[in-house]
């Protein structure tokens, strides 16, 4: 069985099933959810599948806790921002892409490919025939990173949730606890744990080309850092708390992603 093959194929099948849904109910509340459940079922899809011998229960183990790695995350990201697109009864980010069914049904297609992308890395642990000693530590250090960027991302969410959870910070900015040191430490978290789960797939490598896999966690930070993640959150801020010189202040001495660099140094208040 070609696992690369087989994770495209139900990938792009639970997008293009789960998008033509969203088009007939008008609805992107699940949106979120369905990427996090799609990463979940290739994981396990993969083991139900895994042709290794059974005297190799090294290996079985080692591609156990990748799995348990990215279902751990997306279980926890998907329901998190299942719950909060629920409470504010909507996501903002489709306001204007469902106006146009073809644009909406398009974004479905991204988030696959967004999904095969970063589950790339794993697909080397998943179909490894046996382990490489030599290299374990390279895997421990990995699943090392991992585990520092989800607990860093999973703060930093608990922080912001807890913090407009009170009344008297429903119009306000956080910048308490690891929103002191970083602008956005839950997109720092979220970077590193996918290089984290793309060095714990090195040992893994069969060919000098499963390298270039780099370029998934890459793209998904450049994604994070460039396009959909700071951008649209910094350009809503500054809508909204512009004028307000302790914002400014903010943004020029906190640093937008990796923790204590120091801000901007470039905007003044209005």
């Amino acid at each position: 069985m070609n696992l690369f093959l087989l994770v495209f194929c139900t990938n792009f099948g639970i997008q293009a099933v789960f998008g033509i849904l969203a088009l007939l109910l008008n609805t992107e509340i699940f949106f979120d959810f369905v990427g996090s459940l799609t990463f979940i079922s290739c994981s396990i899809l993969c083991l139900m599948f895994d042709e290794t011998p059974e005297v190799s229960t090294s290996i079985k183990e080692i591609k156990v806790i990748q799995m348990v790695c990215v279902c751990l995350w997306a279980g926890k990201l998907g329901s998190f921002l299942l719950c909060r697109v629920l409470k504010s009864d909507g996501d903002k980010r489709f306001v204007e892409i469902k106006k146009s069914k073809a644009r909406f049904f398009r974004v479905w297609m991204i988030q696959g490919a967004w999904v095969y992308l970063n589950m790339v890395p794993s697909l080397f642990v998943f179909t490894a025939k046996k382990e490489n000693p030599r290299l374990a530590l390279v895997s421990l250090a990995g699943w090392a990173l991992y585990a520092f960027g989800l607990i860093f991302e999973t703060v930093a969410d608990y922080q912001k949730t807890m913090f407009r959870s009170k009344e008297e910070n429903k119009e306000k900015f956080i910048t308490t606890g690891l929103w002191s040191i970083s602008r956005h430490p839950n997109y720092f978290g979220e970077i590193l744990l996918w290089y984290g789960l793309f060095i714990a797939a090195v040992p893994y490598f069969t060919s000098p080309f499963n390298y270039l896999s780099i370029i998934c966690p890459t793209l998904t930070a450049l994604l994070i850092v460039k396009i959909s993640g700071v951008p649209m959150l910094e350009k809503s801020g500054l809508k909204k708390w512009g004028d307000d010189p302790k914002y400014i202040e903010y943004l020029n001495t906190t640093s937008s992603i990796i923790p204590c660099l120091g801000g901007d140094n470039k905007r003044k208040t209005a």
